[in-house]
């Protein structure tokens, strides 16, 4: 951990705690370090006093900018909220790049003084795994869609579903379970139950430490006949008690929309798609009230679009299906304005919820692989740069791939892992014919008329291969790394298990666990150590 490490984190979790918990941030920070030595130490048993130097001038830096930003803060206030740069926008294709912030302490009551908690991620921290390399930890007991990062170093992992066949379609049934996985002990253990069992909706951590889970979908069977419900409703979970509970709905009901947390700690929700088709719509969640209103509709209609919060607070929405059309075209939402509005198009049409967006360090966002429109799977990748609001082409992987995960590491260096990969895929769109269910559905639920499958990952393909391939296709256990400074791929370590769609979430001790996903071992997961 270099002096640049050393100032982002601590900005960061300052940003995120009391200002009576400055103090404390650099002792944990110090503690990291102490962490990393050990590791070294591990690794290497010989003497080098240049170390001993880094480590010592790292601490002074550590606890400089602790003493000035505690006087800082003191002086202005506390300054407005501002959301954790990084804070992970998580969808039902993945997770996208989690935050960046230390272990915050918990929050003090009125009189009280802050009380310090042990800190599962920095004890976890002393657990060596060879850099580099992927190994395997806990499994869960369900396979889930998301994977959302807690402010005390857990996560909570929702969405858990398993393909039942209801009349001649393979279709995802999702339950109300969720998990949390302990770094500290490598382990998943049950929580509380969702208020409503959904999948393909949104996982969202506020800045008060609790999730948002809005929108989603789910099927049943009646007489045999496919019924599909669509939720406007949305719920909370809190860490502290493990617990789900009701909040405000969305003025509409959706499913494969974006959330993203804004600067100001609201929840920007865009597009989607209800039984009538895709969405232009757009919402607000304010977590204070536990109410969603609306804001400025989409330029273009979208569902499983990527949305990407800049580092300027505007939020870039990229490609995604319009109507049952991908496109490539992308815009700018400006929470200033409350409006949408165009920039630039991706060089390559990618097929929706097949690539990914990861937003950089230097306020970049890299748009990796995926699948193209009839053809195969990607090798190529390309640059959003938000200054000039162009896509322009970088470097390609080593592998073609679709539907695998990226990750943003604290070196700024961007981790590909898995995913599945064709040499031809050819897109097909099923049609149901209507089905009468409810003379008068219940709120948030919806006779079915038609069902439009959206993404691939909404088939059931029985194994690893693409609805409509023209060859073999198979999940991948290969993983590589982008350098930004290059703008190149190298490989990495593999994982042990292939799997398409899993979820990807970095720990706040820069490991990153990947869970679950379609592969033989749906439940199982490991740990990737940069």
């Amino acid at each position: 951990m270099n002096d640049i490490d050393i100032d982002r984190v601590l900005r960061d979790y300052y940003k995120s705690i009391a200002p009576a918990d400055s103090t404390r941030a650099t002792t944990l920070v110090a503690a990291s370090i102490r962490a990393r030595r050990e590791r070294s130490a591990a690794r290497d048993t010989s003497v080098h006093p240049r170390t001993y130097l880094a480590v010592a001038a790292a601490l002074i830096v550590a606890i400089v900018a602790g003493a000035c930003f505690a006087v800082w803060r003191a002086g202005s206030g506390g300054g407005a909220p501002v959301a954790a740069p990084g804070t992970a926008t998580i969808t039902a294709s993945g997770v996208e790049p989690s935050t960046n912030a230390i272990e915050p302490v918990a929050s003090a009551g009125a009189g009280q003084s802050p009380t310090a908690r042990p800190s599962p991620t920095l004890r976890a921290a002393t657990k060596w795994t060879p850099s580099g390399g992927f190994s395997p930890t806990g499994s869960m007991d369900g396979q889930y869609d998301t994977a959302t990062l807690l402010l005390d170093g857990r996560v909570l992992m929702t969405g858990d579903h398993a393909k039942q066949m209801i009349g001649n379609l393979g279709v995802n049934v999702w339950t109300a379970s969720a998990e949390l996985y302990d770094a500290a002990t490598g382990t998943f253990a049950p929580t509380g139950s969702m208020v409503q069992a959904r999948g393909d909706g949104t996982a969202t951590r506020l800045q008060d430490g609790r999730v948002l889970l809005a929108g989603g979908v789910n099927y049943s069977s009646n007489a045999g006949q496919l019924v599909t419900s669509e939720y406007a409703a949305a719920e909370l979970f809190d860490p502290n008690t493990g617990r789900f509970s009701p909040t405000g709905s969305m003025d509409s009901a959706r499913e494969g929309q974006t959330a993203t947390l804004l600067g100001d700690g609201e929840v920007l929700i865009a597009g989607g798609s209800d039984l009538s088709g895709s969405l232009s719509t757009a919402e607000l969640y304010d977590s204070k009230t536990g109410t969603f209103r609306s804001t400025g509709d989409m330029t273009t209609p979208r569902k499983w679009a990527k949305a990407t919060l800049l580092s300027d607070g505007r939020v870039l929405v990229a490609g995604g299906f319009s109507g049952s059309i991908p496109v490539a075209s992308a815009e700018l939402y400006d929470p200033t304005a409350g409006t949408f509005s165009p920039t630039g198009s991706m060089t390559t049409l990618r097929m929706p919820d097949s690539y990914t967006a990861t937003l950089l360090q230097d306020g970049r966002v890299l748009i990796v692989g995926g699948q193209s429109y009839g053809t195969a799977t990607l090798a190529t990748s390309e640059l959003y740069d938000p200054t000039t609001g162009t896509f322009r082409p970088t470097g390609s992987m080593a592998t073609a791939r679709g539907a695998h995960t990226a990750t943003l590491l604290y070196d700024g260096r961007v981790l590909i892992e898995g995913g599945v990969s064709s040499p031809g895929v050819g897109y097909v769109q099923p049609k149901f014919a209507a089905v009468e269910v409810e003379a008068a559905p219940l709120p948030g639920r919806f006779a079915m008329v038609s069902l439009d499958l959206g993404g691939p990952r909404a088939v059931s393909t029985g194994g690893p291969s693409i609805v409509g391939a023209t060859g073999p296709s198979a999940w991948l256990t290969s993983a590589e790394l982008y350098d930004p400074s290059t703008g190149r791929f190298s490989p990495t370590g593999a994982m042990g298990t292939a799997r398409a769609d899993a979820t990807a979430t970095m720990l706040l001790d820069g490991r990153v666990l990947v869970a679950g996903g379609d592969s033989a071992v749906g439940a199982s997961a490991e740990l990737y150590q940069p």
